[in-house]
This record gives structure tokens, sequence and C-alpha cells, in this order.
């Protein structure tokens, strides 16, 4: 079932994390007695009998602890949802929003400080529950989730979630309990309330032209909606710039300085979405075949075309000449070459189908995962926090610190507008409207009058002007 979970744990992992795994969704379970002839004791031997279906065989990914133990039941739930009535074809999103909710009860296990005062610790498990829904463990990750929205008036937490994903994340545990209660994993009772339900209902006018109105029963279709997904805004009223977290300079020197610690190809994935401002997926799929094949020392920036983008798109991104060799040097490592040769064989014996050269592959001979990315971000994350606090930052952040730094410094450089360099940009970023690139021009004139007031301020207060 777990192909490659022993060489996935030999890592030093310090947070739960995401584990890929493929599951025989028709495998049966069945049992073997054994006698023994001298006591007549009857034992019996549980053996896993697969399908022998290709077509049942399913990619699902299920929780993985620090210690490399499998994290139940929320891993037998997401199998579950491969099979039955419920099925679904991606378990992507449920599982993100299982792996946030059990970080979130693990850290209830921890001590928690506000403004220097220490808070107890809570001690939360998935059983957590009483006749009180806002005591039990799902309200109260509704209520980090909401204190860690970026686009919520009144969030002060150290994360950021839009809001559509902290309503995903919810929804995702709200399933889960249902799941746990149906098959008795938690008790159902008025002493174990997850949450109380209201129903509603949506009266649909009928068509008056329909030459079969008559024959329809009713235009009434009733809801239910638990008290905890009502505590979640429906819509986002913050507009797009201001849900940008670039980081500032001083954070990036940060960055720049910690990165170093990273497996090479991590740290040059990290760099292509920082520094050419590429997406998570296309820095893991950046080709390597215009790599090394002219020499650009005499420019600042080297141009190279990318494929696989989001939309398919094909773009040319600006990579820094110093990274360029970097990237020069890695495409003809030892390492890369080896597992470049993997990957040739699993495209001759037809098990891989992509057959573009890429500059980053696993010992495998494919392409890193994002889950894998997420966990180095999250160990360099808690490492740079560790010197400074405030430093907290995704993955996504990357990409937002290139379009802001390269506006600026272009800005200065030209002596233009931020407006002035919007198509440029545009093109760099891969968007199909300029309208999506908008934001970052909003988020740096909105920058420069919050500099240009403090200047003021500051001219003000040193009797500069009256």
């Amino acid at each position: 079932m777990i192909e490659t979970y022993k060489e996935k744990c030999s890592d030093v992992y310090d947070d739960y994390r995401l584990l890929s795994v493929e599951v025989d969704t028709l495998a049966k379970l069945k049992f073997s007695t054994n006698t023994d002839t001298e006591s007549g004791e009857v034992t019996y031997s549980p053996d896993l009998s697969p399908s022998n279906l290709e077509s049942r065989i399913k990619k699902t990914d299920i929780i993985v602890a620090p210690d490399g133990r499998v994290v139940y039941p929320q891993s037998l739930y997401l199998v579950s949802k491969l099979r039955g009535e419920a099925a679904v074809k991606d378990t992507g999103s449920i599982a993100k929003g299982l792996l946030a909710f059990t970080r979130y009860l693990d850290s209830t296990h921890y001590p928690q400080f506000d403004d220097g005062h220490e808070i107890p610790c809570d001690y939360l498990t998935y059983k957590s529950l009483s006749k009180y829904e806002e005591e039990g463990a799902p309200w109260r990750f509704a209520e980090f989730l909401l204190a860690n929205c970026n686009n919520i008036e009144g969030a002060n937490g150290n994360e950021a979630f839009s809001l559509s994903t902290a309503r995903s994340y919810m929804s995702a545990v709200i399933g889960f309990y249902k799941w746990m209660q149906k098959y008795g994993y938690i008790k159902n009772n008025d002493r174990n309330v997850v949450t109380h339900y209201t129903t509603g209902a949506v009266h649909h006018e009928l068509n008056q032209h329909d030459m079969l109105a008559h024959t329809k029963s009713g235009s009434e279709r009733t809801y239910e909606t638990s008290n905890i997904m009502k505590m979640f805004p429906k819509k986002e009223n913050t507009p797009a710039h201001k849900k940008l977290k670039p980081m500032h300079p001083e954070h990036k020197a940060l960055f720049n300085e910690h990165i170093t610690s990273l497996p090479k190809t991590t740290k040059l994935i990290f760099q292509l979405c920082v520094e050419a401002g590429l997406r998570i997926d296309e820095a893991i799929h950046f080709p390597a075949h215009d790599i090394g094949n002219a020499d650009y020392s005499d420019l600042e920036t080297v141009p190279v075309k990318i494929t696989h983008t989001k939309g398919s798109k094909e773009r040319t991104v600006a990579i820094p000449i110093e990274l360029y060799g970097e990237l020069e040097v890695h495409k003809e490592s030892h390492t890369q070459l080896k597992n470049l040769s993997k990957r040739n064989e699993l495209v001759q014996a037809g098990s891989e189908i992509d057959n573009v050269k890429y500059l980053f592959l696993s010992n495998k001979g494919v392409p890193y995962s994002a889950n894998t990315l997420e966990t180095h971000f999250s160990n360099l994350r808690k490492q740079i926090r560790e010197v400074d606090s405030s430093w907290y930052y995704r993955i996504h952040d990357l990409r937002s610190t290139f379009a802001t730094h390269w506006l600026w410094r272009e800005s200065k450089e030209r002596d233009v507008d931020y407006d002035y360099l919007m198509d440029e940009l545009a093109q760099l970023m891969g968007h199909a409207s300029t309208s999506t690139t908008e934001k970052y021009i909003k988020y740096m004139n909105k920058l420069d009058d919050q500099i240009n007031m403090a200047k003021a301020k500051n001219r003000k207060i040193n009797g500069g002007w009256s």
C-alpha cells in the first residue's frame, strides 16, 4: 500500500506531513485459522487479499507524524473517501484540511505565549468534545482559522489562510467528524456535540414555459448549515493587493542567509520562485534543455523559455546571471546525471509518459512533489523564526516578493511610475490579463504612500516644517 514509506521516513522531519500512497480500493481482508496441536487453541491470521484490478488502484495522501507513525483515524478517513457513494476523485483538499487540523491539535500540547505570559496547554485531541459545541476541538479549530485569515478584519494570528481556504479546511474537518460518528470512532450523543445544525430552504420558481412543469412536485430545496460554518463570512471583502505578503528587504536578507542550509536542489527551486517569479509548480518542472547551451556572461539576466505553466502557455522568464550559473553547475552534477539516467529508464519502460528532461529530479527520476517542498519550507521557516519570530511566510509569498522587489528596482533605475511597468511584469509573471498584475502595482503605490507619510511625520517632529 505504501511503496515509498520507509524511504521517505528515513529523512528527519519535525512536523506532521502528507505522504502520497496508492490504495487498492477493492482489497479484502481474509482470515486463516491455525490450531495448536497440543492445546487445541485456535488463532486467526489476517491477510490482505488484493483485487488485482488496476482500475481500482487509486492515489491519496495520508498523514504521517514526525516519528513516522501513520496518524489515525485521519488517514483511514482519507482512504475511505476513495470508495463508496461518497467517493471523490481527488482527496488533496481534504488532506490539507485534516493536516492543518492535526497540526493545530498537536500545538495545544505545548505552551503558548501572549505578551510574554504563558497560556496553559489545552491538550486537545480529535476526541475533545463536550455537551457545549464551543468547547469542542472542531469549534476551537474554527476559531484558530478565523484568527489566522489574512482577509478578515481583526485577525491577528501568525498564519495566512485565505477565507476560501479556511472554509475548505473546516468543511473537511466537519466531514471527518460525520464519518467518525457514523462508524463509531466517537460517541454521537448530547455529551459529545460536534456542532448543531439549522435547516433552511431555498425556493425555486417553476419555469412557466416548461411543458412538464405540472409533473414537478416541489420548488423547495432544504439544506443544513452547521453553527461552525456560520462563523465564516460568505464573501472575501479584502482587496487583492491587501492579501499580498511579500518579504521586505530585511526579511529577504534572512531568507538568503538561511536558504543555504537546504539541500541544493530545494534551494535552487526556491530561488527561482523568489528571483524569477516562477510558481512553485513551474519551478519543479523547470526544463533543462536550454541551460548551458550558450554563453550569457555579458548579460545581467538570462531569458529562458518554460512551457509547464498555468494555462500551459509558453513564456520567457528572466533568470539572474548568478543564479543561472548555479543552474548550469547543477545540470552537470553527478547527482542530476544519475537521476536523469533513472528518468530515461522510466521513459523507455513506458512507466513515465512525460519525456521532458527536467532540471530538478528526485532520486527516483521524477520531479519533486509540492508536499516535499512545503515540508522543506516549513523547516526553513522554523529555523529563521528562531532568529526573528516575525518572519512568517509561505511558499506562494516568494512569487509576490519577486514582483514587488522587481517593481521597486525597475522603477528606481528607469525613473518611471509602477503603472508604466505593468505590461512587462504581466509577461514575466505569466498573467493572461494585466488586471491580475494590478494588485502588485496597487500594493507598491500604497507602500510608497505609507513611506512618504512616515517621512513627513518625521520631518514635522524634527521641525522640518510647521
